[in-house]
């Protein structure tokens, strides 16, 4: 049976728990790593999301806007009827 020395064991003790600091370093940067990347995806799916619903808006109000000028063209009394009452309800919602 080998007997260490106390100063060899103090030292054998520093080594193993700086390679248990260091590994579990390693595994923080490794998690940290994961979840930038995770961040990352969201951001860029979040994002393409945003597109999407921005395109779509802009096709709405084209509907909106071609169906407003075909409607005061065809029937601008009724048109203005619409736009009174509309602006009646808004109001009456936003003393509300």
């Amino acid at each position: 049976m080998v007997r260490q020395d106390p100063p060899s064991q103090a030292r054998a003790a520093a080594n193993d728990f700086v390679d248990r600091v260091a590994d579990a370093g390693m595994r923080a940067a490794d998690q940290v790593g994961r979840m930038a990347a995770h961040v990352e995806d969201t951001r860029d799916e979040l994002l393409a999301q945003g597109a999407q619903i921005s395109a779509n808006v802009q096709k709405v109000g084209k509907n909106f806007s071609k169906a407003l000028d075909k409607s005061i063209s065809d029937q601008p009394m009724t048109t203005l009827g619409l736009a009174v009452v509309t602006g009646f309800v808004l109001g009456a919602l936003w003393k509300a």
